[in-house]
């Protein structure tokens, strides 16, 4: 464990616990219908994308993901969606779902191959088995699979994580993972100009202003740093909710504040995702020496 910190770990811990879920998050039955997200789409769908189970190349390992296609064909720009401590479970993929309805090709990679969690103290086990260096290969390579998919050559890419997966989503940036955008949610943060210099693609970095996990004053000293360090970001902190506000199974859940977050966040990825205008070639000129017309 490196950058997260075993000094923080049990901190982590605390706010997990906390933001435990009232059932299992893997189980249908026991899980609500997922709230109608805004966002401003990239372009409609005219039916719900289905996700299915891949496998791409990361390290020299074979990491298996939820990949969801969009339904509209043509040059989609991707994302790369890191899941909580719970590991690769439905409410995730409905994420992913969300975000395919947008007009994005979104993978999540499973960090946890192929466990899941539906109790804090088996998700607390996995999340400290969890290698930094291999969570954040894994990603990297995630990316790298979107970026080729359909063999692609100019996709842009950009991660959005959520608690456990949010501080991944920006450890991935911090080190290097050749991304367009990073969103996070409610994960860990950097509080030195020194830590967010390698940071190159724009950030979004939301947040509960009652999140005992990560205080206020925590957040105030990451967007500090990101503004000392010149980097081109966003932080959100919105008031009355505290950690995983944006998780429909869970008790911290709130409707109202998730749609707006949400909103925010893919009009976010909408903008920096948004492929570049290519530049115009060059001016051809009549060929010279012919007959002038009168």
């Amino acid at each position: 464990m490196t950058s997260l910190g075993r000094a923080s770990l049990g901190v982590l811990l605390a706010r997990l616990v906390l933001a435990s879920p009232a059932a299992a998050p893997q189980s249908p039955a026991a899980t609500p219908a997922p709230p109608a997200y805004g966002g401003a789409p990239i372009a409609s769908s005219a039916a719900a994308p289905a996700g299915e189970m891949v496998a791409f190349q990361a390290g020299g390992e074979k990491v298996r993901g939820y990949l969801v296609r969009p339904t509209l064909h043509g040059h989609r720009p991707a994302v790369v969606v890191v899941h909580e401590w719970w590991g690769l479970n439905t409410q995730i993929k409905g994420v992913a779902d969300r975000l395919a309805e947008l007009g994005f090709l979104t993978v999540v990679p499973d960090l946890y191959g192929g466990k899941v969690a539906d109790e804090p103290g088996l998700a607390h086990e996995l999340m400290r088995g969890l290698n930094e260096d291999r969570a954040v290969t894994i990603i990297k390579g995630a990316i790298d699979y979107l970026k080729h998919y359909d063999r692609a050559k100019d996709r842009n890419v950009g991660t959005l994580g959520f608690c456990m997966g949010g501080g991944y989503s920006l450890q991935a940036a911090l080190r290097g993972a050749d991304v367009k955008a990073t969103v996070m949610f409610y994960g860990s943060v950097q509080t030195t100009r020194e830590s967010v210099l390698p940071l190159r693609a724009p950030l979004l970095g939301i947040f509960g202003a009652q999140d005992r996990g990560i205080p206020v004053g925590e957040v105030r000293k990451f967007e500090t740093a990101l503004r000392e360090a010149h980097k081109k970001s966003l932080i959100a902190v919105y008031p009355g909710v505290g950690h995983a506000f944006m998780n429909e199974t869970g008790p911290g859940y709130d409707k109202e504040t998730a749609d707006k977050a949400w909103t925010r966040a893919t009009k976010f990825l909408i903008e920096a995702l948004r492929p570049e205008p290519k530049a115009p070639g060059p001016v051809k000129r009549a060929p010279s020496g012919g007959p002038s017309g009168s």
